[in-house]
């Protein structure tokens, strides 16, 4: 080890670190002024000079610092072997950004093989070439990966969001809003792959996707993925379980609309909350709709006339056996305008249906399917 004249000392062309940060580097400057240089930096013989090997940080903040001298170790070495361990010095500190790491494995890989270089670094092949796929990216992502490597916290633009943008290489202007987008939305690396992800599937929405948050690009993928659910043919079971969840689900919906909460909402929110109802409404329509003409089809006589359930009040077509809620049967004779309490008879047919079953009848009640059942309760048409 020598203390050499820093003078003396240039810098080497083929240094893998290309991008040095000002602000790190002015802290070891700093570092320097206060303890020295702790770590003796590498050199070689370069005819009157001294090139460096590894340390051209410590060199660069010496200067900074002042120095005249700097410690350094001379060793006689070969450009190979001086490529290799300047690289394998910042490859094993991590902190060489990883553009500069891969033009760097690039150049060693110029007078090495695959399998020397890997061995070098001590890292597997499959590791090289996913360094080197970086290079594969536009020179102006390149450059964005650079310029944030030494920062910290949201919205910043990282290597692995670099290398999701792969998927893009063909359509450059995309991959510049979407950086836009990871540093303005502060985007995750997996929300970022759930963007490119709803681009790749749906790019003729490409345009509403770069625009809008990312749970609004869920919302719209949720629609269309409804619509092309709706294109898939049904199994018997699977329509059975679809009944079930609807019927689930618009009770849920009846408990929840409460006309209290107008009174606590905003113009806008009572905007968003009628957007949606409406057009829930439309999609509720036209499928009643389809329900009355198919059920009109059917040879039962169907009557769009709505009845009570007698045991939770539950608002039932007259058509309906059971009620869906507490699975009572609808139609009791006690309910009947043509049944005769009195002598517990129907005054229609003469047959007597004894108090007990017209007030709870069983499945073989001459009530549960009768075709002459007249509710003498009021019911409600529907418009």
């Amino acid at each position: 080890m020598e203390l050499i004249n820093i003078e003396d000392i240039i810098p080497n062309t083929r240094q893998p670190r290309k991008t040095f940060y000002e602000e790190t580097l002015g802290e070891l400057a700093q570092s320097i002024q206060e303890r020295g240089v702790l770590e003796p930096i590498i050199v070689r013989p370069k005819g009157d000079k001294y090139e460096i090997v590894m340390g051209e940080r410590r060199y660069r903040a010496g200067k900074l610092a002042g120095l005249t001298t700097i410690p350094a170790i001379v060793r006689d070495m070969t450009d190979q072997d001086a490529a290799a361990d300047g690289l394998l010095e910042n490859f094993q500190r991590e902190d060489l950004n990883p553009i500069d790491r891969a033009k760097a494995i690039e150049a060693l890989l110029n007078f090495m093989t695959w399998d020397k270089c890997a061995k070098t670094l001590g890292v597997s092949e499959s590791t090289l070439r996913r360094h080197l796929d970086l290079l594969e990216l536009p020179p102006f992502v390149q450059e964005e990966l650079i310029q944030s490597w030494n920062r910290t916290g949201p919205g910043c633009f990282a290597e692995a969001h670099a290398r999701l943008l792969k998927v893009l290489n063909a359509d450059p202007d995309i991959q510049r809003r979407v950086i836009e987008k990871i540093k303005t939305e502060s985007l995750s690396v997996s929300e970022t792959q759930r963007l490119l992800d709803a681009i790749r599937e749906v790019p003729a929405k490409i345009e509403a996707f770069l625009r809008v948050p990312l749970k609004v690009t869920e919302e719209i993928l949720k629609q269309i993925g409804k619509s092309r659910e709706k294109m898939r043919p049904f199994k018997a079971r699977t329509a059975e379980q679809h009944m079930k969840a609807l019927e689930k689900t618009a009770r849920q919906l009846g408990y929840l609309i409460d006309d209290r909460l107008i009174d606590f909402l905003k113009g806008p929110e009572m905007n968003q909350v009628l957007s949606a109802c409406t057009s829930l409404a439309d999609e509720l329509g036209g499928f009643c709709q389809k329900l009355k003409i198919s059920l009109q089809k059917g040879d039962d006589g169907f009557k769009e006339v709505y009845i009570h359930c007698p045991l939770c009040g539950r608002i039932e077509l007259i058509g309906g056996l059971r009620c869906g809620v507490c699975w009572t049967i609808l139609r009791r004779c006690l309910d009947c305008g043509h049944y005769d309490k009195t002598y517990q008879r129907c005054s229609l047919t003469e047959d007597y249906v004894y108090l007990s079953e017209a007030e709870s009848p069983k499945e073989n009640s001459k009530s549960y399917k009768c075709a002459d059942y007249k509710p003498k309760f009021e019911t409600r048409k529907a418009a």
